[in-house]
């Protein structure tokens, strides 16, 4: 009888990534790129922490196919009671310009449906792009005003940013990535989720809504050293 080779559990754990990222956000709200941008400077301050491992997450703020409403109309469906359109369009100017974003509001006109967006970023994952591919994305339609809800737009974007000629063809020819897509979206629904954008790190601590970098930070913390944690009932640790 051959003897069989035990694994201990610490090498398994160490063959895993430090850091596990689900991001739950949509090219069409400024809220998740700026949560984006202000996680990765969090990151910066984490020190020995190697590569994070990133699942984005595609939730359709806008219609899935077609345009939705204008801009300042959706921009001012998510606010609340006493903020003006313009009072929030300079607040997240603001805001951007300290994380290297520049808001182009006054050129953004119809909401575009951001399903081939997304499929887009599921397919540049398979070469590990996502991420990069994702702040292309933002940047389009945020800096630039570009119809990111049309398939030859987006194609053009992702040659510029230089994905593999075999994902563009896909992304062109074929389907790939819409049912990973509408998957996501009906998932994350039916968990409740209403808006995004959503972080959840190491499958443990769950941070709502737009955070700044503190908030990222302590959560961060929470995620790599659970042990620190108040979390003793087992359930997800809620943070904002």
């Amino acid at each position: 009888m051959k003897a069989k080779a035990l694994v201990r559990s610490d090498s398994i754990r160490a063959l895993r990534p430090a850091l596990e990222i689900d991001f739950v956000a949509d090219f069409t709200c400024p809220w998740s790129w700026l949560s984006k941008r202000r996680l990765e400077r969090a990151l910066e301050n984490v020190q020995g922490l190697g590569r994070p491992e990133v699942r984005w997450h595609a939730f359709l703020v806008a219609p899935p196919s077609g345009v939705g409403p204008a801009w300042r109309d959706r921009l001012a469906a998510r606010l609340p009671e006493g903020l003006t359109v313009d009072e929030a369009e300079q607040s997240l100017v603001d805001a951007g310009r300290e994380l290297g974003i520049h808001f182009a509001f006054g050129s953004l006109g119809e909401v575009p449906g951001t399903s081939e967006a997304h499929r887009l970023v599921k397919l540049a994952a398979r070469e590990g792009r996502h991420v990069e591919i994702a702040d292309t994305l933002f940047s389009a339609w945020f800096e630039a005003g570009r119809d990111i809800g049309s398939r030859s737009v987006l194609a053009t974007l992702g040659a510029e940013a230089e994905l593999s000629a075999h994902t563009l063809d896909l992304f062109r020819s074929t389907e790939q990535g819409a049912t990973e897509v509408a998957r996501d979206d009906e998932r994350l629904r039916a968990l409740g989720v209403v808006a995004t954008p959503n972080l959840l790190l190491n499958g443990n601590v769950l941070v709502t809504g737009p955070a700044d970098i503190d908030t990222y930070l302590q959560a961060l913390d929470q995620a790599l050293f659970p042990q620190l944690a108040d979390a003793d009932d087992g359930r997800v640790p809620t943070l904002h």
